[in-house]
């Protein structure tokens, strides 16, 4: 028992581990301490000193420079963008067209069973009608001017 009474009790920290109380104008904040759980994070020279003002035209030359690279690469990434939607329209302005093509062959006259593999010659008439026929023009131009 008297082991568990020492582990419960505190034991002596050094003055620069010590837990501060950190109380502002709008009530309690999370305690401060330089050295959370026995191990220094970051030098307490470079946390708590006042900074030196070259320090801070360094600091806003780093925002305006990330803030530039953001710009830069969101520009980039939107041209890619804009880039992908003028192929898709392209790609998609194809495919209308060959599905507007498609459609006018499909209605075109034909006077013979349509089958996959076979080549269909188009033909138009003076009157502008146009036809489908398995005579090659150059077999048609021997049997009509023979």
């Amino acid at each position: 028992m008297e082991d568990a009474a020492k582990l419960g009790q505190a034991e002596e920290v050094p003055e620069n581990q010590r837990i501060q109380p950190a109380t502002g104008r709008g009530g309690a904040l999370v305690e401060r301490t330089s050295t959370p759980g026995g191990l220094a994070l970051v030098s307490p020279y470079h946390t708590h000193r006042a900074g030196d003002p070259l320090d801070l035209v360094a600091l806003a030359e780093q925002v305006q420079k990330a803030d530039e690279f953001i710009r830069a690469n969101a520009t980039n990434k939107l041209m890619v963008i804009a880039e992908q939607i003028q192929h898709l329209q392209e790609q998609a302005r194809k495919v209308l067209e060959d599905a507007h093509r498609d459609a006018d062959l499909h209605h075109i006259a034909c006077n013979i069973v349509k089958k996959p593999g076979n080549i269909y010659y188009l033909y138009k008439r003076g009157s502008g009608q146009q036809y489908f026929s398995i005579i090659s023009p150059k077999v048609r131009t021997f049997i009509f001017y023979w």
